[in-house]
């Protein structure tokens, strides 16, 4: 459970450095390299939690599976931005892809939250 706790430790530390960017504001190669970090985070905590939801049940979701796998090959497209590099709409969209991905696998995990 130790390895759990980390990457949701690192995911706070994460959530703390973003900041808010407006229309008009720069966005800087920190605000992107933070996001693909969180959501490379997020995705190693599933697997994680996937992992033990295996150990305990013993029980496959299919669904869950092919989300890690089409996730997994989706983050791979990604890499950290540098100054001046030019941040594409698809980068954009495969960070959202993966985190909407995760969303419905700890649903299908542990079910939905209480209100």
């Amino acid at each position: 459970m130790r390895l759990i706790e980390s990457h949701l430790d690192k995911l706070k530390e994460l959530l703390n450095k973003m900041v808010y960017v407006s229309e008009g504001d720069m966005v800087l190669a920190e605000h992107t390299n933070t996001f693909i970090e969180f959501t490379k985070t997020s995705f190693d905590a599933l697997k994680i939690l996937y992992n033990n939801y295996l150990y305990k049940t013993e029980k496959k979701i299919n669904i869950v599976e092919f989300y890690i796998q089409v996730s997994e090959s989706r983050l791979k497209m990604l890499s950290e931005v540098k100054y001046g590099d030019v941040v594409a709409t698809k980068d954009h969209n495969i960070l959202i892809d993966v985190l909407k991905a995760i969303q419905v696998c700890l649903v299908l995990i542990g079910g939905l939250p209480y209100p």
